[in-house]
């Protein structure tokens, strides 16, 4: 009789050459583990950390799901993401550094990528500005918007920094394969008001003739909102 091998959250260090220091990485691992499973990229928003992993209580959700059978077993990898949203040198690590020593241990399949908040910022940039290598992508209350506020200014540098980055304006210039699937949502009570960078992307999305759904939910821009969705979100990535 075959062992059982119970799911795990594994935590990897990476001594990044590019950011010059130590970094942490979460990964669940599914019961019975075996090699060429999707693999996940799930990005944490402002001033979070890999531990999203655990407030979101991933495993347990994903345990249940997967023994349901309502979703197929895959790898969900939360980097620490220190930058907001994710540019410069983070964009780098994450590239160099995170992808290959994740995908060359766990022998992973295809990609997807997701995030909350700002993490859904960074989710919707790396895709549209690298769109062939994932194959679903989700912005969850991601912080996309058509004005730039001033508080976001030192990130970018500049407004035409801003602009270049903003999923909104990126993807009406890049080029997005049509078997591309984009989920976006928010909540209506959505205190950055993201609901409405979610409905602009969306129908520009869809002129585009891009797979996207775009979900106006209860809610507030908050962690709570993210766990009473959850299950959803793992339904679309790993279907």
């Amino acid at each position: 009789m075959k062992r059982m091998i119970k799911s795990r959250i594994d935590t990897i260090e990476i001594q990044s050459r590019t950011l010059g220091k130590t970094m942490a990485v979460t990964i669940y691992v599914p019961t019975n583990f075996c090699e060429g499973l999707p693999v996940l990229y799930f990005m944490h928003g402002r001033s979070g950390d890999e531990s999203i992993i655990h407030a979101l209580d991933i495993q347990t959700v994903a345990d249940r799901m997967i023994a349901d059978g309502r979703v197929k077993p895959m790898l969900i990898v939360c980097p620490r993401m220190e930058d907001a949203l994710g540019l410069g040198a983070f964009e780098d690590y994450f590239f160099n550094e995170v992808m290959p020593i994740v995908e060359k241990k766990y022998k992973t399949s295809v990609r997807c990528i997701g995030g909350v908040s700002a993490g859904g910022f960074i989710a919707l940039n790396y895709a549209f500005r690298h769109p062939y290598l994932f194959e679903r992508v989700g912005g969850h209350m991601p912080a996309i918007e058509d004005v730039l506020d001033d508080d976001d200014l030192h990130y970018f540098g500049t407004s035409e920094q801003w602009k270049a980055n903003n999923p909104l304006f990126l993807v009406q210039k890049c080029t997005l394969p049509l078997t591309m699937e984009i989920y976006l949502d928010a909540g209506s009570e959505d205190e950055g008001g993201f609901y409405r960078g979610c409905a602009q992307l969306a129908e520009r999305l869809a002129v585009r003739g891009v797979l996207v759904q775009n979900h106006l939910n209860e809610g507030h821009h908050t962690i709570d909102y993210i766990k009473a969705h959850l299950e959803e979100y793992l339904m679309f990535y790993a279907k």
